[in-house]
């Protein structure tokens, strides 16, 4: 942001107003205070055509006027799951026309992919999602990708990964960043961006499942916060999304001195990994935890492992069970040691 009253008149003139500008600032303070975007940095933007990818394209824009870092694509990916699929593609190819962005468009038929993968529509679309994302950014030699997840997505994650029992990790909820990708918006509302957007009289386009409370995100989105709201008398997702913040920080400080136990306690073979028993069992219990985490992940080639293979794992190394058989692997306990065995199939 300007660094005097003179600079501060100069932007607000550019913006257009005192709302922009505050939206601006809050972008900004976010960005520099996770290292989202270093100077220098060229950053691909994810869109998909709906009022946050829109009002994140426009937002980073103006912030890289400043020359601390620059826009250098748009990639969208057409689901096919849509009726309104190719109408927000064309939405995405003109609006990065109106901005002289080059534009990296890819189809994938999700569901598809879901179903020879065994995986769930949203599972599917995460994985196929990112994987575009970061073909897109080596296309564009882009050293970052930003996604609009806001505010209120946040609250939506935290309260989903509440429902389903998750440690601390999973309870941190978003993460403004993970590898490439990076995620500007987390302090702002859904509401707020769609007020910048009808400011500037930009358009967007709604996604109409957005609409279909039996998926779960969309029943907490319209059904669950509005009545948290009701009780609480007042906007939760703020105090929802801080809670989440809080948990994270502690979550990526057991991260880190977990990671630090693992180098000290496991050795990775080609046929999987192990675990000094004894010392493991020794430690902690989100120690303990988080460590099977990243032995399990070794082994598991790819496949999602979740809290309940976790407990599986831990409950052979405390002796109760012989073996398990989890993602990609078998849990064994051998003379002191606890071993992943990676099963024939599993990618190392």
């Amino acid at each position: 942001m300007p660094n005097s009253n003179c600079e501060q008149a100069i932007w607000e003139l550019e913006v257009g107003s005192w709302e922009l500008t505050r939206i601006h600032q809050e972008v900004r303070r976010t960005v520099r205070r996770h290292g989202l975007c270093p100077p220098g940095s060229r950053v691909l933007i994810g869109i998909s055509g709906g009022s946050d990818s829109v009002a994140l394209t426009l937002l980073l824009l103006d912030l890289a006027a400043n020359n601390e870092f620059s826009v250098v694509s748009l990639a969208h990916l057409n689901h096919q799951l849509r009726p309104s699929a190719e109408r927000d593609e064309a939405f995405c190819r003109d609006l990065a026309a109106r901005h002289g962005l080059p534009i990296v468009v890819e189809r994938v038929d999700v569901k598809e992919y879901g179903s020879s993968h065994g995986l769930s529509l949203e599972d599917a679309g995460r994985r196929v999602r990112y994987d575009f994302l970061g073909r897109a950014a080596a296309e564009a030699d882009a050293t970052r990708v930003a996604v609009g997840h806001t505010q209120d997505d946040q609250a939506e994650t935290f309260l989903l990964k509440l429902m389903r029992g998750a440690g601390l990790t999973g309870l941190g909820g978003i993460y403004p960043r993970r590898g490439l990708i990076v995620r500007p918006l987390l302090d702002i509302s859904r509401a707020d961006l769609r007020a910048y957007l009808v400011g500037r009289g930009e358009a967007w386009m709604d996604d109409e499942s957005n609409d279909d409370v039996e998926n779960p995100r969309n029943r907490v989105r319209h059904v669950v916060l509005p009545e948290l709201d009701r009780t609480a008398r007042g906007a939760t997702r703020p105090a929802i999304a801080r809670a989440a913040a809080l948990v994270r920080e502690d979550g990526e400080w057991l991260d880190e001195l977990s990671r630090g136990r693992f180098e000290a306690l496991a050795t990775v073979t080609p046929d999987g990994v192990e675990l000094d028993a004894p010392a493991l069992a020794a430690e902690p219990p989100p120690v303990v935890r988080r460590v099977l985490l990243e032995a399990m992940r070794r082994a598991a080639g790819g496949r999602e492992v979740g809290l309940d293979h976790v407990e599986a794992a831990r409950a052979i190394l405390c002796g109760n069970g012989r073996g398990a058989d989890v993602p990609g692997s078998r849990v064994e306990l051998r003379r002191g040691k606890l071993v992943l065995v990676r099963q024939k199939g599993a990618s190392k």
